[in-house]
């Protein structure tokens, strides 16, 4: 789960994006491209706002997870991953939901020791 955290010499947090911050795509090398050469606060801002808010679905995403997250509580583990399942559909791109839902239907992979990183590419390549 790539995150991207921008803090200035200060400790201060300029920028964040949880999930699917990847250096290698031109917008996020743009963005810390940009904040080293000395981006105005209102233009990270302004950006950081663009990548935490995600696309269209964003917000029903937010929403379908924190159901699962509700009905997991619960003890309702398939009402919570079929609420995972159309959160992921929404945003494919989003880790957080994807990790959620490997990590209760494969729970080894995430608690026996170490995580299990190969597995989780494998994961990402397949698709699932």
């Amino acid at each position: 789960m790539p995150n991207g955290l921008l803090i200035d010499e200060a400790g201060i947090l300029n920028y964040q994006k949880y999930g699917g911050f990847e250096i290698r795509r031109r917008e996020f090398r743009e963005v810390v491209e940009t904040w080293i050469e000395g981006a105005s606060p209102e233009w990270l801002a302004s950006r950081m706002e663009e990548d935490v808010m995600g696309g269209p679905d964003h917000q029903e995403a937010i929403r379908l997870f924190q159901a699962g997250v509700n009905y997991y509580n619960q003890g309702k583990i398939k009402e919570s991953l079929a609420e995972w399942g159309r959160a992921r559909d929404l945003e494919p791109d989003n880790w957080v939901i994807r990790k959620q839902i490997w990590a209760v239907q494969n729970p080894e992979k995430f608690y026996d020791g170490e995580v299990d990183s190969n597995w989780q590419r494998q994961q990402i390549e397949q698709g699932t």
